[in-house]
């Protein structure tokens, strides 16, 4: 099964999934070629507002399991109409309270506006308990299993139904309320188990994005998220230590703009994370958050890959000069190592650059100390040869040397000095510790990176042989 799920396949199947009843999701790829995505399935708990998509691209077979994200309120407009009877309400409606109205056929007409805050709050609510406040236990249906002791605690947990007692060993296991975590596990597993984890691509946005990551996490299978919430914590103290390691970088590819409140608020990344612009702007709120702003034709290059000017590591935080997904696909592993070290690279070239320009410097200052001292030999020798005879018959050199002596510093054997000769030579002093400096750090700086690629490929030898 090959791999063609590219960025602008992702974030439009993550746009696309905040739509209801899609039974197939259209991509235009550019020079007039489709991606079509038949759905599979529906992922939707009404109870927790969980609602996804499982679907796969008839051509290729790739699968894609798709999450929706925070839900904003759903604004509803419904046109009224009654039989005009002249009553204040409906006069002031007809000046324009309201909205407005006007009459038909001796009918009052007029839109009432309904705003559903049903699914918002659903999503609020696993924002809270889940991202914020949830643990590894979170996304688990049952948890906690311990003796029963009969204390207070454990006996009010088994009235209300947070908890079930197991008779046959006399232990107590909590259970969880339903969440969007608890719900969306049964139609993952059944799909991993049907295609492969390999074979399956996670995607969302927000809550959405986090959804993704999870399950691409406990599956050890491929997500590519978007200002995606953090779920860090909701991982098993196992996977937190994988993640911390770096085990899910190749795997999980994240996107966010630096100032996006939601995509950046986690202490650790699970996978890889790539910012879209400068995190040096600085800037934090939430105009960035919205899906919307993954989707403008203008970000992606002609392969649908994002525009590698346009995102920044997450590490280093500085420009890349290729593709993460694009490297994905064409097959290159530990690429976010291959990134990071060509933006190493990048940092010697300019080291060393700056290293020769403090040289040019310090040399072109060395030639105008040589042609100031020459130029000033000669003005003194003008005047000097000048002087004794004709209309100068009454100068004399002591003349020359005095006037000299008033307009100038006098500097070594007497050479008049238009500048601080000291200054100047610790100026070039200076200007040869700072280039040794720079071509020290230099140095150091190409050898880190040599060593750091070189130590990548042994490892990677090293890991064939096992």
């Amino acid at each position: 099964m090959t791999n063609n799920i590219n960025d602008k396949i992702a974030s439009r199947l993550s746009e696309r999934t905040y739509k209801d009843n899609r039974s197939e999701i259209y991509v235009e790829l550019g020079n007039g070629k489709t991606s079509i995505w038949k759905n599979i399935e529906t992922i939707k708990d009404k109870d927790t507002g969980l609602h996804g998509y499982v679907l796969q691209n008839p051509d290729t077979e790739e699968v894609v399991i798709s999450f929706r994200g925070t839900e904003r309120p759903k604004t509803t407009t419904k046109q009224v109409e009654q039989k005009y009877v002249g009553s204040p309400s409906q006069d002031a409606r007809l000046a324009g309270a309201g909205g407005g109205a006007k009459l038909k056929d001796g009918n009052l007409i007029y839109e009432t506006k309904d705003t559903d805050f049903s699914e918002f709050a659903k999503d609020v609510q696993e924002d809270v308990e889940g991202i914020v406040l949830g643990d590894s236990n979170y996304s688990k249906k049952e948890y906690g299993k311990t003796p029963y002791t009969a204390s207070p605690s454990q006996d009010a947990a088994l009235a209300t139904g947070k908890a079930k007692l197991n008779p046959n060993d006399q232990t107590i296991t909590y259970i969880n309320n339903k969440n969007q975590f608890t719900e969306a596990n049964h139609v993952v597993n059944k799909y991993v188990k049907r295609y492969g984890a390999n074979n399956i691509t996670f995607v969302g946005h927000s809550l959405g994005g986090g959804l993704a990551q999870y399950y691409a996490v406990e599956y050890d299978s491929n997500a590519i998220t978007f200002a995606a919430a953090d779920v860090f914590d909701l991982l098993s103290e196992e996977n937190q230590k994988r993640a911390l390691s770096g085990e899910f970088k190749d795997n999980v590819i994240s996107y966010t703009y630096p100032d996006d409140a939601v995509g950046t608020f986690y202490k650790d990344s699970i996978g890889s994370v790539y910012y879209m612009g400068n995190p040096a702007e600085g800037g934090w709120g939430l105009s960035s958050h919205g899906i919307k702003n993954y989707m403008d034709n203008s970000m992606y290059d002609k392969k649908g890959y994002f525009l590698p000017r346009l995102l920044y590591d997450e590490k280093i935080q500085d420009q890349l000069t290729m593709s993460p997904l694009a490297l994905k696909n064409s097959g290159v592993s530990d690429f976010h190592i291959r990134i990071q070290s060509s933006l190493m690279d990048g940092y010697v070239i300019e080291m060393k650059e700056s290293e020769e320009q403090i040289a040019a410097t310090r040399k072109a200052l060395t030639h105008f100390l040589d042609d100031y001292i020459t130029t000033m030999t000669e003005l003194k020798r003008k005047y000097m040869n000048a002087v004794g005879f004709g209309k100068y018959d009454k100068l004399n050199a002591s003349h020359v040397e005095e006037i000299f002596r008033d307009l100038t510093g006098v500097g070594p054997e007497g050479l008049p000095m238009l500048l601080d000769i000291d200054e100047f030579e610790e100026l070039l002093a200076k200007l040869q510790k700072f280039q040794l400096d720079t071509g020290d750090i230099a140095y150091n700086m190409d050898k880190m990176s040599k060593d750091f690629t070189h130590m990548d490929q042994l490892l990677a030898q090293w890991l064939q042989l096992k």
